[in-house]
């Protein structure tokens, strides 16, 4: 089982109590996303305020809050329109920040959108394989995936160290597009 797996095993273990309270109140999976725009919210003032330990912090709860929704989708069940709506919002908070650092920072801007760009094209590519790909299970190297993505985040604000935070994010999501188009380029090959 490799690290992340693992990692969301302990998580889902942690969280298990707050799931049964969240599900036993009747909060939705997509009442939890929806939160997830005031944590984001919090996080972008103190990105602004340039207090980066704070904004590393609200930006780890932001992401808690994200695997919530989908934590409560597995007890009550989900839609598609939850399912697209949790990706949309995850986007949507992603460029948010990025965004953010960008105006926050003006000298990091042209890393900060190379992120930005790499980071959309990993969802993108997966979202296009699903579509072009139908029936064929897909895994993919993860190591550029919203999780990793996140972490490097996370804590490229609590050591102040943004811009190195930023291409570490390129670097690792460009080997991730990459190597999520050639597994793909191979799958659609065969079928054709």
């Amino acid at each position: 089982m490799n690290l992340l797996k693992r990692v969301k095993k302990l998580f889902h273990k942690a969280v298990e109590p707050l799931i049964k309270v969240l599900v036993r109140l009747k909060i939705t999976p997509n009442m939890v996303s929806t939160s997830s725009l005031f944590f984001l919210a919090v996080t972008v003032y103190f990105i602004i305020n340039k207090n980066t330990i704070a904004a590393g912090l609200m930006l780890a709860i932001t992401s808690i809050v994200d695997a919530l929704d989908g934590a409560v989708a597995k007890k009550v069940g989900s839609t598609r329109f939850g399912d697209f709506y949790d990706a949309f919002l995850d986007r949507i908070v992603e460029g948010i920040v990025y965004v953010v650092i960008a105006y926050t920072y003006p000298s990091i801007y042209l890393i900060c959108f190379i992120a930005f760009g790499l980071s959309y094209m990993t969802s993108y590519v997966a979202a296009r394989a699903e579509v072009w790909t139908i029936g064929v299970k897909i895994k993919y190297l993860g190591i550029g995936g919203r999780p990793g993505r996140l972490l490097v985040l996370i804590l490229s604000f609590m050591l102040d160290k943004i811009e190195l935070g930023l291409y570490i994010i390129s670097f690792f999501a460009l080997i991730t597009v990459i190597g999520r188009s050639i597994v793909t380029l191979r799958i659609l090959s065969k079928k054709n």
